[in-house]
């Protein structure tokens, strides 16, 4: 007997148009809220109860069973209804939350095979009476190989919306198309098989843009966690996690009488470093020796995070150890990192740490106390030579000896063009720069007398080196006054076999009657004028006396982002077009040092000129 003779014709017919629509956005809405809640739950029991696997595994199996109940309780109802005008939408509503949890995360073999043998149930339900035809075979074979591909390469399908609609539309063509003629209270014809395709579709095209959506948001909030917890570059923990850290500790420690110390950490010489080989050169460093510390203190059992503090200052916080506990850690963290050779591009760098160590006393109101003590300590160990340790008032490991304490010397920094593509250089300024071993640092002096011909040689090396033809140079009010300057830098300029450009700078708080009556002795023959050491957080309007006599001002990248921290308003812009159009200056910002300067004068400022650390690094003398 024919199994569909048992089966009303009464609602067989496929639906219409109307209808068909209003199912399309029943099961849209379905989808939508079924994921939502689903994975809440989900969310739930994996991480809310991460910490308790028995409750964990208790939600994990239960909703698991109840979705399967729910997906099983919806074919039924359509079976129920016995029409295709309703029932076809309670199947596909059935099919889609037996399939939607085939790629819950994380999820054993065991729970998998619990999931597909829901699925099985249903599909075996549709092919009641027709096991014979080989349509049931190809179902359950096609079938087999999507949920294979679903489980072997579940990581790779679930946030990919192509990989996603393709995986589980080759599940609901098995399903749709291979279906008898009579099936689960269906009478099933082409139209039926292209309606109940659609819906089916809709919903997985809804899941896999949703699942890829709440990744996405899920990854950036991820990174987000990361970036407020820990320091991008080295991965130790941020400056703004230590300070929440160490108020926490410190409460805790001086509250319940127990013991704390802070190692506070300094990489010896890393500005020369820096500057000599490159900021990248210097990231890769800074990554070393955060590694090598992790590592050795992963090493010893205790409580003791390491934080970034600083540009290569570090912190090491011990709880509930005293100075003496701490001591060989501290020794094996500083000969870790003395005895390693860097791998940074293509240098291997050696460097050395130099460590100050404190205590919490009891009589301490902060842990500003306890730092300031840490910090004291490290001090000393750099006045003592660096690559040291001072433990209290005691110095260990100290082998090295101060040799030179500065250096004076002249270098030379490009001004780049930001106008153009690429901001090629525009000139090379000359400048004094006293290199100060003591605090590991270059020191610029705003003012500096140095001799005119001391700057004209050094300027014939920069022209023979070829790099520009433009140059800038430094004079003092006496040297600008001078009646033979402009002849002097005349002749110099006629002596070079190239066509040389030559801008004359002046601080901005020279005498404007001297500038005014000097100025056209310069102009007449080609040399231009500038003014530097501006401060845009002083008032702009006393520079106006000036302006009319220059051609180009020199304003600090700092003093900008401190008069506007959120860059230019119109009114700003306003003020600084009324200052600058009327004379056609040029506008130079200098002592642009990172990236976060480059990006603030590029993105808020509209610079013509830029010049700084960021863009050319002179070289620097090397420490033996």
């Amino acid at each position: 007997m024919d199994p569909g003779d048992n089966v009303a014709t009464l609602g067989t017919a496929p639906l219409g148009a109307p209808l068909w629509f209003a199912q399309l956005l029943i099961t849209f809405m379905f989808a939508t809220g079924f994921i939502n809640y689903y994975r809440r739950i989900w969310h739930v029991a994996n991480v809310w109860f991460k910490d308790k696997p028995v409750y964990k595994w208790l939600i994990r199996i239960v909703v698991a069973l109840a979705a399967i109940g729910i997906g099983t309780a919806l074919h039924m109802v359509g079976w129920l209804v016995f029409t295709n005008a309703t029932g076809l939408m309670f199947h596909n509503m059935g099919l889609f939350v037996l399939t939607f949890i085939l790629l819950d995360q994380n999820i054993r073999w065991w729970e998998f095979a619990g999931r597909v043998a829901g699925l099985a149930d249903v599909w075996l339900m549709h092919h009641m009476g027709y096991y014979d035809r080989p349509q049931f075979v190809i179902s359950v074979i096609g079938a087999g190989i999507g949920l294979l591909v679903l489980w072997l390469w579940r990581d790779q399908i679930r946030y990919r919306v192509g990989r996603h609609v393709a995986a589980y539309m080759f599940i609901g063509i098995c399903f749709w198309t291979l279906l008898p003629p009579h099936s689960a209270g269906l009478v099933v014809t082409p139209m039926i098989i292209i309606q109940g395709l659609s819906m089916y579709f809709v919903m997985v095209v809804v899941t896999a843009i949703t699942l890829a959506r709440d990744h996405k948001l899920d990854v950036q909030n991820a990174v987000n966690a990361q970036l407020a917890q820990y320091d991008s570059l080295t991965n130790a923990k941020s400056a703004s996690i230590y300070r929440r850290d160490v108020t926490h500790f410190f409460h805790e420690a001086h509250d319940g009488g127990h013991s704390l110390t802070v190692a506070a950490i300094d990489i010896d010489h890393f500005k020369q470093i820096n500057d000599h080989y490159g900021h990248l050169v210097g990231d890769d460093v800074l990554i070393g020796v955060a590694r090598s510390i992790d590592a050795e203190l992963a090493r010893h059992p205790g409580q003791h995070p390491l934080y970034r503090t600083g540009g290569e200052e570090f912190n090491i916080i011990f709880v509930d150890a005293t100075l003496d506990a701490v001591r060989e850690i501290v020794k094996a963290v500083w000969q870790t990192v003395q005895d390693q050779h860097f791998d940074a591009g293509d240098y291997t760098v050696k460097t050395t740490l130099s460590i100050g160590v404190a205590e919490l006393h009891p009589e301490d109101r902060g842990f500003d106390d306890v730092f300031a003590r840490a910090d004291a300590s490290l001090y000393q160990s750099k006045h003592n030579g660096r690559n040291a340790i001072t433990i209290g008032d005691e110095t260990l490991n100290s082998e090295v000896k101060r040799q030179v304490l500065a250096t004076r010397t002249l270098i030379s920094q490009a001004v780049l063009d930001a106008r153009l593509p690429d901001a090629p250089i525009e000139a090379q300024e000359v400048l004094v720069a006293r290199y100060e071993y003591d605090h590991d640092r270059w020191n610029f002096p705003k003012d500096f007398v140095l001799p005119i011909d001391v700057q004209l040689n050094y300027m014939r090396d920069l022209l023979a080196a070829g790099q520009t033809q433009r140059l800038m140079m430094y004079l003092s009010p006496r040297q600008f006054a001078h009646p033979d300057t402009p002849a002097r830098l005349t002749a110099f300029i006629a002596g070079e076999p190239m066509a040389v450009k030559l801008m004359v700078e002046l601080d901005h708080k020279i005498d404007a009657k001297v500038l005014a009556q000097n100025a056209p002795r310069y102009q007449q023959v080609g040399i231009k004028i500038g003014l530097v050491n501006i401060d845009a957080r002083q008032s702009l309007a006393d520079l106006a006396p000036r302006l009319a006599h220059v051609d180009m001002i020199k304003v600090s990248c700092d003093s900008l982002r401190q008069r506007y921290p959120n860059g230019f308003a119109p009114e700003d812009l306003h003020e600084w077009d009324q200052l600058i159009a009327p004379h056609q200056l040029l506008v130079v910002v200098n002592g642009i040092e990172n990236s976060q300067d480059a990006a603030f004068v590029r993105n808020n400022l509209r610079a013509q000129y830029l010049q700084g650390y960021y863009y050319d690094r002179p070289d620097l003398p090397r420490l033996a």
